[in-house]
């Protein structure tokens, strides 16, 4: 047995470790292997072996943590000068095949695609009225998992004319075979089967799990990255348009630092709701940003973010405030015990369907656009009159108003590369082009030592 497949063996036998609701369920000697023809043919073991994905979706080493942490090293918003070994290595834009902090959040999210890939193997023994929407959760998962994948491992989507660089590998069944890499375009492709399957399957209610909204909402956002806007306009627009009628849960928060709370904010399309001892996610993002308990966190700012948040009466100014050092300012976004977990919120959706609309460019849509704005705008303490603003001048104010709004959220890398595609411009305020290969991730050792037809990314960083 090769090294690879030694390491997928260990990642099968333990893919259960810190689910919730069924731990007896999969405990198992270290050596061993689910016993899947005793277990997962009953439904509530099923649907039990799915709802274990959250926490782990929640968990420090991905969105609770490591999605973002990584997002905002690469990007051009923090001091990381003094930066070492592997934030260091991503702060610096050249990432290797070592670097635990990485491989392990490649080898997590590839864990999430193999239990979902296990739900659907195993979908005809889900009870008749839970089918649907195992399958929705467990398509929307992987599809969502895969895009976060190739947005960090492959150039981005648009940067050549037929997406034919070489994306990431695409696993679509529960084994251990040993693939090579997809082009963008075939990932992207079945990323978009996915979601649209998930928006089918699942229902406009769904409590805390994903939703119809949270698939729709989620091929928004890939929509948007594709600089597709017909279609991220149209998605943007019927998660708020429609689940309003559907009476959805979610909802533009009044307060703009309700947000970022514990139980008092709305906005939750796709959240994980904080439950003392019980599951407290985002563990990691406080330990890397938290300022209040840590005057010299790891995560700092440079003066020149700060900046952006200089508009007298700009609400948001209190996320980032000076230290006790000029070099560097901190986040105060996070400065909390424990909080709700956004993985998507309304105001970015909102912030996508603005500037989607501004790109269309009618009459009908720049007045949508408008309305987003402002509501954003208001809620920052910004009164801006944006009655008669052009189309470009929109584009600007959502580009302007998402990085404020999302700031420590990850985002502002993948707005490098999207608006870099877009315009064919560099907006990166280190200096980078869009499509450096310091821009991408190296893949973890695994994959080449399991395959040595493998193809890595090239070496190098952002020069």
């Amino acid at each position: 047995m090769n090294h690879i497949k030694k390491y997928l063996v260990i990642l099968i036998a333990t893919a259960g470790l810190g689910l919730v609701g069924c731990k007896k369920f999969l405990e198992r000697p270290p050596a061993g292997k689910l016993e899947e023809e005793k277990t997962l043919i009953h439904s509530d073991s099923l649907m039990a072996f799915l709802n274990g994905c959250y926490p782990t979706v929640a968990g420090d080493v991905l969105y609770g943590g490591r999605m973002w942490v990584i997002k905002e090293l690469m990007a051009d918003h923090l001091y990381g000068t003094l930066l070492t070994e592997d934030n260091g290595e991503l702060w610096r834009r050249k990432t290797s095949i070592f670097g635990a902090y990485k491989n392990d959040f490649y080898r997590e999210m590839y864990q999430i695609i193999y239990r979902s890939n296990k739900v659907l193997q195993y979908l005809q023994y889900a009870d008749d009225n839970k089918k649907a929407k195992a399958e929705g959760e467990a398509k929307f998962l992987r599809g969502l998992m895969l895009f976060e994948i190739v947005r960090l491992w492959a150039q981005p989507y648009g940067s050549t004319s037929d997406n034919s660089q070489a994306g990431v590998p695409v696993r679509l069944v529960p084994d251990i075979s040993l693939l090579g890499r997809s082009s963008v375009k075939e990932v992207y492709t079945q990323i978009l089967a996915d979601l649209n399957d998930a928006a089918n399957l699942l229902p406009p209610n769904n409590g805390e799990y994903p939703s119809k909204f949270t698939a729709m909402a989620a091929l928004a956002k890939v929509y948007f990255q594709m600089n597709d806007f017909a279609k991220a306009y149209e998605f943007s627009n019927q998660v708020m348009e429609e689940a309003e009628r559907a009476g959805a849960a979610f909802s533009f928060d009044a307060d703009v630092m309700d947000r970022w709370s514990l139980g008092e904010s709305k906005e939750g399309i796709f959240s994980i709701k904080s439950r003392q001892g019980n599951i407290e996610p985002g563990g990691e993002i406080r330990g890397r940003f938290r300022s209040d308990n840590n005057p010299n966190p790891v995560m700092k700012y440079t003066p020149q973010t700060r900046t952006l948040f200089s508009r007298p009466g700009d609400l948001r100014a209190a996320w980032l405030i000076a230290s006790s050092s000029p070099d560097y300012a901190v986040l105060t976004k996070y400065n909390m015990n424990s909080f709700d977990l956004q993985i998507i919120s309304v105001t970015e959706i909102k912030l996508i369907r603005a500037e989607s609309a501004a790109e269309l460019g009618s009459s009908e849509e720049l007045d949508v656009a408008r309305q987003d704005l402002d509501d954003i705008l208001d809620r920052a303490g910004l009164s801006t009159d944006l009655s008669g603003a052009t189309a470009a001048l929109l584009i600007s104010t959502a580009r302007r108003e998402r990085e404020l709004e999302l700031i420590g959220e990850g985002s502002r890398l993948d707005e490098i590369k999207r608006i870099g595609v877009r315009n064919n411009q560099n907006i990166d305020r280190r200096g980078s082009p869009y499509n450096c290969n310091g821009f991408i991730l190296q893949f973890p050792d695994i994959e080449k030592a399991g395959n040595a037809s493998f193809v890595n990314n090239p070496e190098g960083g952002c020069f």
